[in-house]
């Protein structure tokens, strides 16, 4: 049986990497009760961090009313129905979108299809 090694890790080097992890990261502040965006586009955690600070203490807000998060990346799918009506499959090809006339009231809406070059008919829901 093969021995197991390992490289022991330097501590010091993870925690900078998540550090700047933080650093690289954009945030956006909100206010809990309501739910209402206070702040977006915060460049870093410290930045973040004071900004919350000078936003609760100019809206004379409690400590736990306003939070930050980490904003998710606004990448979009690259494939699925677009703005055009076209079907886009996860390979690129693009096909028109067929509705039926029968309502689905499981997904609030028509039945979708499309059918590929080979003529096979696919279910999008």
């Amino acid at each position: 049986m093969a021995e197991a090694t390992c490289e022991p890790v330097d501590i010091y080097d993870l925690l900078e990497e998540w550090f700047n992890l933080f650093e690289d990261s954009t945030f956006y502040i909100y206010r809990v009760s309501t739910g209402a965006v206070l702040a977006t586009n915060i460049q870093g955690f410290e930045a973040a961090k004071a900004k919350a600070s000078q936003l609760r203490k100019s809206l004379g807000l409690k400590w736990d009313d306003v939070k930050f998060k980490s904003e998710r990346s606004r990448a979009r799918s690259t494939f699925g129905v677009g703005n055009s009506g076209k079907f886009t499959t996860s390979i690129g090809q693009k096909y028109p979108v067929e509705y039926s006339s029968n309502y689905n009231p499981s997904k609030r809406g028509r039945f979708r299809t499309y059918t590929d070059a080979q003529g096979n008919t696919h279910d999008i829901d």
